[in-house]
């Protein structure tokens, strides 16, 4: 074994031996390495020579480092250390011993449970970073490893940022960053700044791909793409695999909304992926799976600016308030969008023997004490929909604690299935305190709701 990376990788830091390369990424390389005092595998990402000059890029490399070891989840993958050797910089990272998942998807679809596996750890992975103020800025199957037993880990931040510095990872003039085909719309149109919203849109473009074995939108070039992802309708995914459930799509519609503040979280995402039963899913052969190559738009782009949109239609910027006349439009189309939902259901439950009913709401917080302390806090609202196992339809609505009305969510309830598990997440930072309550409410069928109370304080120094 070598002690030494081969010609062009320069020196590994003292105390570690070279095995080989396991790729490259955006700005610098991964090798597998052993720690030689441990005899532990560790994987070393070292920055591309002609980036040592460029002290953003050295900068953006340390912020990497620092973004992971404050990110404890075993989702994630951990940091161990940062250190410099004559002429590099080297970030010794945790050695995930599985795949990219875009390696496996270059096969097709995959089974929904094996999936809802993978996704669930991503979705972990982005709320532990988020309950940090870290946005990931780039989630795609290629920064996601599914280790041996089907689980999964989420790495390469090489562009996250602190969702509450803005100057991060931005020039004069503000570029975009990120994958095309995984690019949010908000940020395609310039009209607002990265948050934990955008990474929700990225994954659920991610859990279509997964779960159709297709991108919803394709393109020749990255402009293209970018582009069509604020012009274009989300396809239906049961066009591209025969049998998908129809719960399933509007599952996944709802995490594609233009409007960040209409998109669903990751957790919610996968919470109602899971509610499906194993049946309706249709069967993928695993031995036949097919699907044409990842093109030449999967490199993340970093530094491009976001094309011009005179010719894209309006879509709300994510914190921005909007104005009454838009906002009255906005919810005209959400009570239409539920009302066309509600009558296609209704549609599909003519024959039952007895109608949906929700016999209690139950909703939880974390941290369980409801309190959290400055410079920062992250509550997760679990809440819990009980039903009396009739098959059908429930629209349930969100009231986050500083009053923000969430719009209206429709969601497909199976025969048998009792209980419908929902999530909100809720960020505070700053230096002022706040208190509010968190409710959920069911609109139909029936009208009950549940409370949290949450405190963000912050003591005398």
């Amino acid at each position: 074994m070598l002690d030494r990376m081969d010609a062009g990788n320069g020196n590994l830091p003292a105390g570690y031996e070279f095995n080989r390369v396991l790729g490259a990424g955006g700005f610098g390389e991964v090798v597998l390495a052993r720690h030689v005092r441990l005899n532990r595998l560790v994987a070393i990402k070292h920055i591309h020579g002609y980036y040592l000059n460029d002290e953003e890029s050295l900068k953006r490399f340390e912020r990497e480092a620092k973004l992971l070891a404050r990110t404890s989840s075993p989702s994630v993958v951990r940091v161990y250390d940062l250190c410099r050797t004559e002429g590099n910089v080297h970030l010794v990272m945790e050695y995930a011993p599985g795949r990219p998942l875009s390696e496996i998807l270059e096969s097709g679809p995959m089974p929904a449970a094996e999936a809802i596996v993978v996704l669930r750890d991503v979705a972990d992975a982005l709320a532990a970073a988020a309950r940090h103020g870290i946005v990931h800025r780039d989630v795609k199957p290629a920064n996601v490893f599914v280790l041996p037993d089907g689980r999964a880990k989420l790495g390469d931040f090489g562009i996250a940022r602190m969702a509450n510095d803005p100057s991060i990872f931005r020039t004069a003039e503000g570029p975009a960053m990120g994958t095309p085909a995984y690019f949010p719309p908000e940020l395609g149109q310039g009209l607002s700044e990265p948050d934990e919203r955008s990474d929700a849109y990225s994954f659920a473009v991610m859990a279509f791909e997964m779960l159709t074995g297709a991108r919803p939108f394709e393109g020749p070039d990255a402009l293209s793409l970018i582009t069509a992802h604020w012009r274009l309708e989300v396809p239906d995914p049961g066009s591209i695999l025969s049998g998908f459930p129809v719960a399933a799509t509007a599952i996944l519609r709802v995490g594609l909304e233009k409007d960040p503040s209409s998109r669903s979280s990751p957790a919610e995402l996968v919470l109602g992926l899971a509610g499906i039963r194993a049946d309706r899913w249709p069967a993928v052969d695993t031995a036949q799976r097919a699907r044409a190559p990842v093109g030449a738009s999967d490199p993340t782009i970093r530094g491009a600016k976001p094309p011009g949109s005179a010719e894209a239609p309006p879509v709300l910027a994510a914190g921005r308030r909007p104005r009454r006349r838009l906002k009255m439009l906005l919810a005209g189309l959400a009570a239409a969008g539920v009302a066309i939902t509600l009558a296609v259901l209704a549609m599909t439950s003519i024959g039952r023997s007895a109608p949906l009913v929700v016999e209690a709401v139950d909703l939880t917080v974390d941290p369980r004490s409801g309190e959290s302390l400055c410079p920062a806090g992250a509550f997760t609202f679990d809440g819990s929909i009980r039903t009396n196992g009739e098959g059908g339809s429930v629209t349930f609505a969100w009231v986050r604690p500083d009053g923000k009305d969430v719009p209206a969510h429709t969601v497909a309830v199976e025969d048998g299935q009792r209980r419908l598990p929902v999530q909100l997440s809720f960020t505070v930072s700053g230096s002022q305190a706040f208190e509010g309550v968190a409710m959920l409410r069911v609109l139909e069928p029936g009208a009950l709701s549940a409370e949290q109370k949450i405190r963000y304080t912050c003591p005398a120094s």
